[in-house]
């Protein structure tokens, strides 16, 4: 007789796998893809360079702070097809920083960025690293303490490590930063660091354009051994020490506005004086009238769209027309600041404007009036632009600072809407043209026009030529 237990060992059934739970992880290939897909390796390179804006912010005095000032502080890039080093002396990570937060993938709600810092969701620096090469080191000299974090390419390919090997180091002895190594780089990457390439060099403009604002209050920024060339607005403001003189100027339109703490300072007006038609026709074919016209959009000091002459910026619709080069001579700023970098409109690259943000769609439409405003003007003068072209003189073109600073003295006007919005609407110069034409308009029989027409031309051509005929041969003989 066969026992229960000798029928268990007889069996061909394993014993069932108990069921507790099924993996969620990620894997690691997959997640550093879709974490590097969507920016490009030059905003990856700007994402570190706002870390060390960010540092610098979190490090100065409160005398800088209090004038703004960033004058002392400086980032330094290094390209190669070996590796990519970016070194500053913005006071280094401290420790608490970065073991519960800086090397975390994403940002979290405990975490609070300091006011006016540029960081925007938390992941920059690890999507940085991930975009351009396998091996990385991050050297922090901080007050506190010296660490090294390294990233070797084992954790690129292990799903189970997640982990960066950190330790101590002896302070450098220089001055409290950041010093950021990456190494063997991808294939991309090398191609683009690599001597004579595009991206180098058109990146150090790529810089300057983003960092404008902020290099003029003291950051420097080198790539290489060179500082890098800034470009930054400045408008046409006629007798800018007599704001109560009476009379047209030319001015820009000025609107600034605080809301759900946010607060935008805009200027839209004349960056040069008005080209010719001739001007227009030359240049055009040369593609360099538009170069610096458009608007440029500043977050938190970071320039985030440059010289933008589509919808985004409010061209094109609303009763503004298409960019074109009649319109060379208009560009305008529109700044956004917030302490809370998450409420400004700017998506996760800061190379783009998130246009869905109610602040922006606010402030399009307030960008819209000033465009109207200096079209028709343009308008209003076209065929006689030379008759303006002295009141463009140097002196009276005016960086944002300074236009921030001389609208304190403006006599604005309230705008009605959320929070506290207000406007400098310029009485700008109009060309007074006498009015020397007037059109005639009668109807008559279409056999009769036809008769007519048959009479001076031998042939029926359209009633406005046969109309004018008429009036031309009449005039004729009255001057006779």
């Amino acid at each position: 007789m066969t026992t229960k237990k000798a029928i268990v060992k007889k069996s061909k059934h394993k014993p069932q796998e108990k069921i507790e739970s099924v993996l969620g992880k990620p894997f690691k290939g997959f997640f550093v893809n879709m974490l590097t897909r969507d920016i490009d390796l030059q905003d990856a390179i700007l994402d570190l360079l706002d870390n060390c804006v960010d540092g610098a912010i979190r490090t100065r005095t409160k005398e800088m702070a209090d004038r703004d000032s960033l004058k002392g502080f400086w980032a330094k890039i290094k390209l190669s097809d070996k590796k990519f080093v970016i070194e500053d002396n913005c006071g280094g990570i401290p420790w608490k920083l970065a073991k519960d937060y800086a090397f975390r993938m994403g940002p979290s709600e405990n975490v609070h960025s300091k006011p006016g810092t540029i960081g925007v969701v938390g992941i920059g620096m690890k999507r940085a690293i991930f975009k351009m090469g396998t091996e990385c080191y991050v050297h922090s000299n901080h007050e506190k303490d010296s660490f090294i974090v390294s990233i070797p390419p084992e954790w690129f390919e292990n799903d189970d490590l997640w982990e960066f090997k950190a330790e101590r180091e002896d302070p450098s002895g220089k001055e409290c930063g950041t010093i950021i190594e990456i190494t063997q780089l991808n294939n991309a990457t090398k191609i683009a660091f690599k001597d004579g390439s595009s991206f180098r060099a058109s990146f150090p403009a790529l810089v300057g354009e983003s960092y404008s604002y902020l290099i003029e209050k003291g950051f420097e920024v080198k790539v290489g051994k060179d500082d890098v060339p800034t470009k930054s607005v400045a408008l046409c403001f006629e007798s800018p020490h007599a704001l109560n003189a009476k009379g047209e100027q030319i001015r820009p339109y000025i609107y600034s506005a605080t809301m759900n703490g946010i607060d935008v300072f805009m200027a839209v007006g004349y960056r040069s004086r008005m080209l010719t038609q001739a001007e227009q026709e030359r240049e055009a074919e040369a593609t360099f009238s538009a170069r610096d016209a458009g608007w440029t959009v500043v977050c938190n000091d970071r320039v985030v769209l440059s010289n933008d002459r589509t919808t985004k910026t409010g061209w094109g619709f609303g009763r503004v027309p298409n960019f074109h080069n009649q319109f060379s001579c208009i560009a305008g700023i529109v700044e956004f600041s917030s302490k809370d970098t998450g409420s400004l409109p700017i998506t996760t690259t800061k190379r783009g404007i998130d246009t869905s943000k109610d602040i922006y769609t606010l402030a399009r439409q307030r960008m819209q009036d000033g465009l109207r405003h200096f079209t028709s003007n343009t308008n209003r003068w076209k065929g006689f632009e030379t008759e303006l072209k002295g009141r463009f003189g140097e002196g009276s073109f005016l960086s944002l600072q300074e236009l921030k600073d001389i609208s304190e003295h403006l006599k604005f006007t309230k705008v009605k809407g959320d929070g506290v919005q207000r406007q400098y609407v310029p009485d700008l110069p109009e060309k007074k043209v006498l009015k020397t034409t007037k059109r005639i308009c009668f109807t008559k029989k279409i056999k009769d026009i036809e008769k007519v027409s048959n009479h001076l031309f031998d042939e029926v051509r359209e009633p406005n030529d046969v109309g004018e005929a008429c009036f031309n041969r009449v005039l004729k003989e009255a001057k006779q």
